[in-house]
């Protein structure tokens, strides 16, 4: 039986080499990509013949962090179907466009439910195709999927936990409180509160257009150490304020964990860096988290790595 064949987007290969390690492939097949004149954009699958692909388990990494991603995806899986490949596991470590579930004013469009329909449209193989998304923003996004797809939502949780015990934030969980930057995450702050037999606190915000307000502290921080926990860190402007409103209310200190670290440019990531009181500990889902310089070195961010959490997930799914 051949060995299953794992591809990525560009942006997405340091991601895929790590899971390649982890279930025994030895490299990374290729895509050959180049971009006419006009825009276009030409691809081409790795392969010595017509009939390389036929029967092939195929790994296809991408976080669709872009939209030139999302498209990649969506044209690579096409062709690897035509190829007649066997099946395809699609990990997806970071879910583009998943914070746009709703439509809150007249006329918006739901481009999360988009974006799942244009990925259960891309054909599959003899077995169905696979989607693994880690830490949606909203775990009913697996709904939008149509058809006969198989699509699973995995977790960085126990990855996190550990960090956090190496980082020894809660050897003392009568003095830690988990804390959220706005109402959004209570069952996600509850989780790591009930782990280390925490306390919890939320920031009730008022929004104006663009920017918000931190509206009310609920809960008592006074005199204890705060984690507030995230699912994306884009901006940054959301727990800068929350953790400047827990120093407020007498936090003692303040550390964040995140599961993604997608933010938006370097003028973001340097307001991040150098307004955030605490250390944030996140993962390496998002292809951000390549391009962090010396605040790895001096430890004001510590990336976890999730890729592990994927590989078992693949194996199982090989082994079907």
């Amino acid at each position: 039986m051949p060995e299953p064949l794992i591809f990525s987007t560009r942006d997405s290969e340091y991601f895929a080499r790590l899971i390649a390690g982890k279930i025994g492939i030895p490299k990374l097949s290729e895509i050959e990509r180049k971009t006419f004149g006009g825009g276009e954009r030409y691809y081409r699958i790795s392969t010595d013949s017509r009939s390389g692909l036929m029967g092939r388990d195929v790994i296809f990494v991408a976080s669709t962090s872009t939209d030139a991603n999302l498209l990649e995806v969506y044209r690579i899986g096409c062709a690897l179907a035509e190829y007649g490949v066997k099946r395809v596991i699609y990990a997806i470590p970071f879910m583009g466009y998943s914070t746009m579930e709703r439509a809150v004013k007249p006329g918006e469009v739901v481009t999360a439910k988009t974006v799942a329909k244009q990925l259960s449209a891309i054909t599959g193989g003899d077995k169905r195709n696979v989607f693994l998304m880690m830490d949606l923003h909203v775990s009913g996004f697996v709904h939008y999927f149509e058809g006969d797809c198989l699509r699973f939502e995995l977790y960085a949780e126990e990855v996190l936990l550990d960090e956090m015990e190496k980082l020894n934030w809660c050897a003392n969980p009568q003095e830690t409180i988990f804390a959220s930057a706005d109402l959004g995450r209570p069952e996600w702050v509850k989780t790591f509160a009930r782990k280390f037999g925490a306390g919890m606190a939320m920031i009730d915000k008022d929004r104006y257009g663009e920017t918000t307000r931190v509206a009310e502290v609920i809960g008592d921080v006074k005199g204890k150490r705060v984690i507030i926990y995230d699912d994306m860190l884009r901006s940054g402007g959301s727990l800068i304020n929350a953790a400047a409103a827990y120093l407020n209310h007498g936090a003692s200190d303040v550390n964040a964990v995140i599961s993604h670290l997608a933010i938006n440019d370097g003028e973001a990531f340097h307001k991040i860096v150098t307004s955030f009181p605490g250390v944030i500990l996140t993962t390496n889902s998002h292809p951000m988290s390549q391009n962090l310089g010396s605040s790895l070195s001096d430890r004001r961010i510590v990336v976890a790595d999730v890729s592990g959490v994927f590989a078992k997930a693949i194996l199982e799914i090989l082994g079907s």
